[in-house]
């Protein structure tokens, strides 16, 4: 009972006024005392009389400088730093303003001669050490109580014993609504280890972790290293998921609010630390260069690659940006989040070769990236059609123009299952990969200067839309199940802001013809990612969250390839960019079969369509598909 009479007398914001008048009575008290006290000790008498004009104009004086440096208004439960600099600055500024009119008055009248330097030196300390003190006191209490009150508090430990993990444990301290205690600080650094920072416990991390969690039960570790390396983290967060512990994550210094750290900017680490990926150093000028004054023209860009390519673009000063996708509502929504000049949004289908002649004859683009494209694998097996008609007649489509408009260059964004192609979608990325360079060796022997074309190819994206991150988090948010289409699906990801910036890297390295394929880093096992995720969300697996197996989709692999066994690789100056040395594809044949289904397009079936894709690409073999049974005939007819 008297910690909850307690608790709600502390827990009430305090008037301004009542502040005021305390601080005013600290002041007369201080002065008094100081007056007093020294007075007695060079043992001379004094009366009341000879002292109330100093105090006065005392009191006067700090009531002002109170009153400009607004210290009375801090709310005293949650008194901070900033409070306390402005209770100093109201004390240094009213004691020298004193100093001065005692000075000027002590050669007119003798009034002030009294309140000699030892006894305002006195004062002010004792003053801004009262103040001061009742503040921070007042806090202690009602934290105390406030602790005491909720007992049940939970404990977390701070990788990272520098400024930042300092922050991180007075933010927590400071946020009276929270319910942890900081218990431990883990630090690589071993000269650390053994000492104690504000009376917390500094341990190594790679000896003392396990006697930490053992010993203290933490709920959560927080990684307060801004600038820690992505392996690193990588291997802080695993360890930490290993202990059942709840990771989450300091923000950059840059990404604080106003240059403030609070308690509320604490979050969960982002399911990309698990990649432990570095920071690219891209060649930034190259880019620049590139694409500086230039009109570019983005497909797709609605979608997740194609979004972030213009992102990306608008930085580097284009004269113009053509932005197009089908899709109206997310391209709408786009425009709001890329508010700059020289932007259009264009709706249209790059299958609509009469629309799209009109937008190149309209703002002939000097930079295309073709970014639009069909891309989830079990539909595409379902509508072979629609999947040729955009990722080929539309490629297609699309360069013949940009030849036909002297378009610099047309960068084409292929994927990783373009590969040994097992499905309908990733052999349609291939027919286009084999049309655009077919098209770029065909205009070198008939042309000096010609649109290069450049292929850029690589795997699965992080939280690209449709993928399995975004899918596995909405599971998480409905309880489970995850599921999993095998226990030994293994997927290459990169992040969006990543996968784009080496778009934009190749498209101005390129001189025509590559097939630029990227450093996609360790592939990762999608159960794997799954545990994780249920892990980094808070869960446990099999007993909040169960993990469902469901089989391979229609044209899934086990495993994603970025180049097939007859494929090798030349370095570049950028070492996650590397440059497929692949076949050359002859732009006779696969003019000549593209056309042919473009005329019989209305008759083509779904088995036409798989049948003559397979006869373009012979490593084209269905997986876990109804047209595995072409294959077989295929086969018994070379037999």
């Amino acid at each position: 009972m008297i910690f909850d009479y307690l608790r709600r007398i502390f827990s009430r914001h305090t008037p301004r006024w009542i502040v005021f008048n305390i601080d005013l009575a600290v002041v007369a008290l201080s002065f008094v005392f100081s007056y007093s006290i020294i007075r007695n000790l060079q043992f001379e008498t004094f009366t009341m009389n000879e002292l109330l004009l100093p105090l006065m104009l005392m009191l006067l004086l700090k009531a002002l400088a109170i009153v400009v440096t607004k210290s009375y208004k801090g709310i005293v439960k949650y008194t901070s730093i900033q409070d306390a600099t402005r209770i100093f600055l109201a004390m240094t500024i009213s004691t020298f303003a004193f100093v001065i009119i005692r000075r000027y008055m002590q050669s007119q009248h003798d009034v002030l001669i009294v309140a000699r330097r030892s006894i305002i030196i006195m004062d002010y300390f004792i003053c801004l050490v009262a103040l001061t003190s009742l503040r921070i006191g007042y806090k202690l209490i009602y934290r105390r109580i406030n602790r005491i009150q909720h007992n049940n508090l939970q404990n977390i430990i701070i990788y990272g014993a520098g400024h930042t993990g300092m922050m991180a444990k007075r933010s927590i301290e400071a946020d009276m609504t929270s319910r942890f205690k900081v218990i431990a600080f883990l630090d690589d650094n071993r000269q650390l280890a053994g000492k104690s920072a504000e009376g917390v416990p500094i341990y190594n991390f790679n000896k003392k972790f396990d006697y930490v969690t053992e010993k203290f039960l933490p709920k959560e570790l927080i990684i307060a290293i801004p600038e820690i390396a992505g392996y690193k983290k990588k291997k802080v967060i695993e360890i930490g998921l290993q202990h059942n512990l709840v990771i989450k994550n300091v923000p950059p210094i840059d990404k604080w609010i106003n240059g403030e750290f609070t308690f509320n900017q604490i979050k969960n680490v982002n399911v990309s630390d698990l990649l432990g990926r570095e920071p690219m150093d891209l060649e930034n000028k190259n880019i620049q260069n590139a694409l500086k004054g230039k009109v570019v023209l983005v497909t797709g860009a609605a979608g997740s690659i194609g979004s972030e390519i213009a992102k990306q673009c608008t930085e580097y000063n284009p004269k113009y940006l053509m932005l197009l996708d089908q899709a109206e509502t997310p391209l709408y929504e786009l425009e709001y989040k890329i508010n700059k000049p020289n932007i259009e949004m264009m709706i249209g289908d790059v299958a609509n070769e009469g629309r799209m002649r009109q937008l190149f004859k309209a703002f002939k683009p000097d930079i295309i990236f073709h970014a639009a494209a069909y891309k989830h694998v079990p539909l595409m097996e379902d509508n072979p059609y629609e999947a040729v008609n955009t990722n080929v007649f539309g490629t297609r489509i699309l360069a013949n123009l940009a030849v036909e408009y002297n378009a610099e260059k047309f960068v084409f964004v292929s994927t990783d299952k373009a590969v040994n192609p097992t499905n309908i979608m990733g052999a349609s990325k291939r027919i286009a990969e084999m049309y655009v360079q077919s098209l770029n060796n065909i205009l070198d022997i008939k042309q000096d200067t010609h649109t290069k074309f450049i292929t850029t190819r690589f795997g699965n994206v992080l939280g690209s839309n449709g993928s399995v991150i975004p899918r596995f988090k909405q599971q998480i948010e409905e309880g489970g199940p995850l599921t999993v289409t095998h226990p030994d699906i293994t997927r290459y990801f990169m992040t969006i802001p990543e996968a784009c910036q080496l778009v934009l890297e190749a498209g101005s390295m390129g001189n025509g013809g590559e097939i630029y394929i990227f450093d996609m880093g360790e592939s990762v096992r999608i159960v794997d990612l799954a545990k994780k995720m249920i892990k980094l969300s808070g869960f446990q697996e099999g007993k909040d969250i169960e993990i469902v197996f469901t089989g391979l989709r229609p044209g899934e692999k086990l495993t994603e390839e970025l180049l097939n066994q007859k494929e090798q690789t030349i370095g570049t100056h950028h070492p996650k960019i590397m440059v497929a040395k692949v076949r050359k594809s002859d732009y006779a044949e696969i003019e000549d079969v593209i056309e042919g289904m473009l005329r019989n397009r209305d008759k083509l079936t779904n088995r036409l369509i798989v049948t003559s894709m397979k006869q373009m690409i012979p490593e084209f073999i269905s997986n876990n598909s109804i047209y595995e049974e072409l294959d077989k005939k295929a086969q018994l007819a070379i037999e």
